[in-house]
């Protein structure tokens, strides 16, 4: 475990000071605020946090996709795993320090967003209130689950994908399905959805994990 720590702490400093991150960093949190700019008041049905986390959950989920994805395929082009793997290095550790890395530093970007929003709900709209806050809750859990499932389809992504160009195709086509899989159970108004919405995020993530350190591991470097 002692290798995953280390893997996992270069990655995430990679990935934090990333021109991309940087843009999530400032990127997300500047939605909430242009939404309460140029949205009335009056114009705005729910509350902005809720409104918010839709929007970067599915923003941020996308980029680090991306990131994840082309990073792989520029790791791999440049034969950097042929110097990983001639020490005891387990294919699996490098896979799993890149996902967590990019899943925290996307769902941190995206807390700061939706928290941003609720401020601005209690501050100038009036609006928070113990109902919003348990929904702020639930948005937030649905959020992790698509930045779940988009960064492992990520990773499967750039370790299959032959080309940037592949790669950025096929992974938004897998975002779409990300996506829909979370929101299905919401939109089919399923019992327990955000449960639903969890249990998604988790089963499919894990799968995607198992299945690119499975391609990983067949791959001759």
């Amino acid at each position: 475990m002692k290798i995953f720590y280390l893997l996992f702490r270069d990655e995430l400093s990679g990935f934090y000071k990333s021109k991309v991150m940087l843009i999530l960093w400032i990127g997300l949190p500047l939605i909430a605020i242009m939404s309460f700019v140029f949205l009335p008041e009056s114009e705005i049905d729910i509350s902005l946090g809720i409104a918010t986390s839709s929007i970067v959950s599915g923003l941020g989920g996308l980029l680090a996709a991306m990131m994840l994805a082309i990073h792989i395929i520029h790791e791999k082009s440049r034969n950097v795993y042929e110097l990983f793997l001639i020490r005891p290095v387990k294919k699996s550790y490098i896979i799993l320090a890149k996902f967590f890395s990019v899943f925290l530093c996307v769902a941190l970007a995206c807390l700061l967003a939706i928290s941003l929003g609720f401020s601005i709900d209690f501050l100038f709209l009036n609006r928070f209130s113990s109902h919003l806050f348990e929904n702020a809750i639930d948005s937030f859990i649905i959020s992790l689950s698509i930045i779940a499932i988009d960064c492992a389809l990520g990773a499967l992504v750039g370790i299959i994908a032959s080309s940037v160009i592949v790669g950025i195709i096929l992974v938004y086509i897998a975002y779409n399905f990300a996506s829909l899989s979370v929101i299905l159970p919401i939109i089919s108004k399923m019992d327990h959805p955000v449960l639903m919405a969890m249990v998604s995020g988790f089963v499919l993530s894990s799968l995607f994990l198992i299945l690119a350190i499975w391609f990983f591991k067949k791959k001759q470097f």
